[in-house]
């Protein structure tokens, strides 16, 4: 099944079996775990460092001349 550990590269694929598995629950549950993942992505993305330097190099009003 699909775990709430943080990912790595040894956890990141599932099995056959785990996805199958995970196919066969009912479709709230398929949609639950799927949401969780999602916030621990965005949070994984929102914490990084480069985002700020980014959103610096990035950020301001577009000036055309």
């Amino acid at each position: 099944m699909i775990t709430q550990e943080p990912a790595t590269e040894a956890n990141r694929t599932m099995t056959l079996a785990q996805r199958r598995a995970f196919m066969r629950l009912p479709l709230d549950e398929r949609r639950k775990q799927l949401a969780e993942q999602a916030n621990l992505t965005i949070e994984h993305y929102e914490s990084e460092p480069e985002l700020t330097e980014r959103a610096e190099w990035q950020g301001g009003d577009v000036v055309e001349s």
